[in-house]
């Protein structure tokens, strides 16, 4: 398995991710990104250790948001919900678009063209 491929794919789909608003494509994109993590663990995890604490960054704050909508999804499915629980629901929601636009500043301010032309690079000397 090559890294390089992998890399690639991760910045293409998270340029579309961080356009998106949608939990759930977010929430694809995050289980993506597990496939270049979980590679760069297994092929080469200290040289690598840059990259798997900016992936992680980012898979916790779409893991922390995909939390925040099936939570609020669970109340919002109960078939009475008092006052308070629906408050809750309503906080889980904004919660999870606040996580969404945090992903998104992420995305922009550490993931740019650099970032990705480091990590190929680093990706064809790991791959060697």
């Amino acid at each position: 398995m090559k890294l390089e491929p992998l890399i690639e794919e991760f910045f293409a789909s998270g340029r579309i991710a961080a356009l998106s608003v949608d939990p759930n494509e977010l929430h694809a994109f995050r289980i993506a990104g597990k496939r270049l993590r979980y590679s760069i663990e297994i092929l080469d995890p200290n040289g690598g250790a840059k990259v798997l604490l900016r992936l992680k960054e980012v898979q916790t704050q779409l893991g922390d948001m995909h939390d925040a909508f099936v939570a609020e999804e669970f109340l919002r499915g109960l078939p009475k919900l008092s006052p308070a629980a629906r408050r809750v629901s309503t906080e889980l929601h904004a919660r999870g678009m606040d996580l969404i636009e945090r992903f998104q500043r992420t995305w922009r301010r550490r993931f740019g063209k650099r970032t990705e032309k480091a990590w190929i690079t680093w990706a064809r000397q790991a791959d060697q």
